[in-house]
Parts: C-alpha cells; structure tokens; sequence
C-alpha cells in the first residue's frame, strides 16, 4: 500500500468492485439493486477510494435538509487499518459541512469496536440503542451522532 488515498464520487461503472467489498465486508451486503437505487438518489453520495488506480473502499451518505446519515463505509479487506476507512469519513464530513448540515447519524453493530473508535475519534457521539437491530449474527445496532457546525466546512 504505497500510494495516497484518492476520496472521489463514485460512479456506476464501479460498482462491481464496490459490490465485492460490500460482499466481504458484511453479512447482510446490500444488493445490487440498492446500489442502482443509491446511484440513482439525488439525496444519496457513494464515494469511492482509489489507491494506485484500484477501488480499496467506499461510502455512501444521505443528506435530506440539515441532517446527513452514513449509510454504509466498508474498506477491501487488503486495505483495512490503512486509513482508507478515515479518508471516506472526512470526506462525508467536510461534504456534509459544505452542504450545511448539522447533524452526523450513523449506525454500527456493537461487536464492531474499530468502526466505533473511528467514529469517536472523529467526534461522534453514543446516544441510543436499537435492540437486535442486525441480523447474521443477532446484534444491537449503536446509535452515534456528530454535531456539525459552519466553521467546520474548512477544517474537517
């Protein structure tokens, strides 16, 4: 893992590589047709991470008024712990400062202690519980939250 990570908006012609990362990366992956549908949301961001010209990584953000959601952020498995996870988040953030929301919601299993310590690093809050949430394995779903303010536009 040489190069730098390039954080650009994904496009369709991606999303082959976007589905194997999906695919190794959860147990309930979304399908094709969710992505297609992602794709074609005007609310919904995919991003993509580019390392040496290959996909390593990408996101996807909803963004309706002031507030934004994470929808999914998964990293190729050869790429994970190598920062691929934070450059797709800090991108959502400073996208999310730019378009002016105010508020960051994500969700993200309870067992997945590197993700939660990502987001906390980043600012995010724990602020609720949704009780067996995930399936494959059953598990709760940790509610986190990032409060975003104007200033923030240039320094995330």
């Amino acid at each position: 893992m040489s190069g730098e990570i390039e954080v650009i908006r994904a496009s369709e012609d991606q999303l082959g590589a976007i589905l194997a990362i999906e695919n190794a990366s959860f147990t309930c992956p979304w399908s094709e047709e969710s992505f297609r549908d992602a794709f074609a949301s005007e609310n919904v961001t995919i991003y993509a991470a580019e390392r040496d010209g290959l996909l390593v990584g990408f996101s996807c953000m909803l963004v309706i008024g002031e507030e934004a959601e994470v929808l999914n952020i998964a990293s190729a498995p050869a790429s994970r712990r190598t920062g691929v996870g934070q450059s797709l988040l800090s991108q959502m953030l400073r996208d999310a400062a730019q378009r002016g929301v105010t508020a960051v919601y994500l969700e993200v299993r309870d067992a997945n202690a590197a993700a939660r310590a990502l987001y906390r690093k980043n600012g995010f809050s724990e602020i609720g519980i949704r009780r067996n949430y995930y399936i494959k394995p059953r598990e709760n779903a940790i509610l986190m939250r990032k409060p975003l303010f104007p200033a923030d536009k240039g320094h995330l």
